[in-house]
């Protein structure tokens, strides 16, 4: 795989450019516009702060998950056998280990699934107030996600990951 350089980056200077009349055909063609909403250093750090919230709080919401499914595992294990089974199969020790705790937990209601949907919506305003202020108070423009969602996310989530590699300079 060829790494990308600073020079074949598209728009590496964020430099504003406009949209077409008839509007966009591919998200090759929307993406240096997307970048020139981002003309200014501090947008594009807000934008990279936003992202990178909503990104955990996604990973976050996804391992709260594992537990809830092993205790479901854990559960459906015969009860004359208990955590056994598991062992007996060949499954690895630790494995076992995880299921216990997981059903403890599931028992115990340590872990709410009500709280996968709380880091969900966390995240998804964290990203937009961070994107949001540095459009409307540092750039003074109107975000693309109004009339390209789509492609917008896309874009964010591309001038993010062209970001933390080191691609593109912030």
């Amino acid at each position: 795989m060829a790494s990308t350089s600073k020079s074949t980056l598209v728009n590496p200077t964020y430099e504003p450019v406009t949209a077409p009349p008839g509007g966009f055909q591919s998200f090759q063609s929307f993406y240096p516009l997307y970048l020139g909403e981002h003309a200014k250093p501090l947008t594009r750090r807000l934008h990279l702060a936003g992202t990178s919230i909503a990104l955990a709080s996604f990973a976050r919401s996804t391992l709260s998950l594992v537990p809830n499914l092993l205790a479901s595992a854990a559960k459906s294990l015969p009860a004359s056998q208990g955590i056994h089974a598991l062992h007996n199969k060949g499954f690895i020790v630790s494995l076992g280990l995880d299921v216990i705790l997981a059903k403890w937990s599931y028992d115990t209601q340590f872990l709410e699934l009500e709280g996968v949907g709380r880091w969900l919506l966390g995240g998804v305003v964290g990203a937009y107030a961070f994107a949001w202020i540095g459009h409307f108070f540092i750039e003074k423009n109107r975000p693309a996600t109004f009339k390209y969602p789509v492609w917008s996310l896309r874009g964010d989530l591309k001038m993010w990951w062209e970001v933390v590699t080191l691609r593109r300079a912030i």
